[in-house]
């Protein structure tokens, strides 16, 4: 136990002290986030802002429009609409027989003509007006909810869940003799690498998982985003996520005898192509792949974070939860012992 608490201990120094490591999983996160955050500024939390529509007094569907409330209505004289149309003082124009009169399309115009194409088609069915809610904020939620928007925060999420990665490559380089003097001394010693691995584990995963407290507090009270509404399974897939980061940091660090900077490139293209394809650049991308490729997205370790984040917050769904959860341990599980029978079996011609 001593010994684990030692090899914990000093394994942690080095990685804070690894300049590059620190940048990339805590301020990078910060900064990235922080640009998705301007980009995306406005179009996440969309609402329904005044409605300004245009009648002539004595209008069949003024008492209609009334009752809307988020509807202004502004009488106008015959003749007055297109003028009113081209100085924007109105979105719309409704006329006695129900005709609706637009400069531009916009979300607005768009709402006037969905307002009035209820109208008319429940004058075709004959039934009363007073009997259909005309405030339409439950299709706000529904958009809410379906935000494709908000996949790329997920995507994000789940990507630096996996930063782990790069924990994991400076663990296996502490063991590995060709790559430094404290690998050297431990392949000379009785010093048992699996504790030393075991160590390395530890240290990695609470130094992520950090690392992804700091980024979703940035989130939640910095840029006012508040993306995990369910706390208790949303960590639990985090915590996963992170595991399978170091895990995949750890398999590429001891697979291969190649230098650090070339493990590092070869995180940095598995993490930045996995979260890809989970929608990080762009929602239509993890549309594509759910329509042709769906299975991608059932083995993807990213996908799986960031879609069950997505369901279980946003559709508040936690049916593929533990199926999510199974997949990603047993990626931990082949990926560690793997790297382990590397280890194992490293040997080296020359030092």
């Amino acid at each position: 136990m001593k010994n684990l608490i030692r090899n914990c201990i000093y394994q942690g120094k080095n990685l804070i002290r690894d300049f590059g490591l620190s940048f990339w999983t805590l301020l990078y996160p910060l900064i990235l986030v922080s640009f998705f955050n301007i980009a995306f500024s406005g179009m996440m939390d969309m609402k329904l802002e005044n409605i300004n529509v245009g009648i002539v007094d004595g209008n069949p569907i003024e008492y209609i429009l009334e009752d809307i409330e988020f509807i202004n209505i502004h009488k106008i004289d015959e003749g007055e609409e297109t003028e009113k149309l081209d100085s924007e003082e109105i979105d719309g124009f409704i006329d006695e027989d129900l005709n609706l009169l637009v400069k531009k399309s916009g979300i607005n115009q768009t709402i006037i003509k969905e307002i009035l194409d209820q109208v008319k088609q429940m004058e075709k069915l004959n039934r009363p007006f007073e009997n259909y809610d005309f405030e339409v904020d439950y299709i706000v939620d529904k958009n809410q909810k379906g935000n494709p928007i908000m996949v790329t925060f997920y995507s994000l999420i789940a990507m630096v869940s996996a930063y782990g990665i790069y924990a994991g490559i400076s663990t296996i380089s502490l063991i590995q003799a060709n790559l430094s003097n404290i690998g050297e001394r431990i392949s000379i010693t009785p010093l048992k690498k699996r504790s030393f691995l075991f160590a390395g584990v530890i240290v990695s995963l609470l130094l992520n998982l950090a690392a992804n407290g700091l980024l979703i507090l940035f989130i939640k009270y910095i840029l006012k985003i508040d993306l995990l509404i369910n706390l208790k399974y949303s960590i639990a897939l985090i915590i996963i996520g992170n595991l399978f980061g170091v895990s995949l940091g750890i398999f590429i660090g001891a697979s291969n005898k190649k230098s650090m900077n070339t493990k590092v490139l070869i995180g940095i293209v598995s993490t930045t192509f996995l979260s890809f394809l989970s929608g990080l650049m762009g929602p239509w991308v993890k549309v594509l792949i759910d329509e042709y490729i769906p299975i991608l997205a059932r083995i993807n370790p990213i996908s799986i974070i960031s879609d069950n984040l997505y369901r279980i917050n946003l559709l508040e769904s936690t049916k593929s939860v533990g199926e999510g959860i199974l997949i990603l341990s047993i990626y931990c599980v082949i990926l560690i012992s793997t790297s382990y029978m590397f280890l194992r079996g490293k040997s080296y011609d020359s030092l």
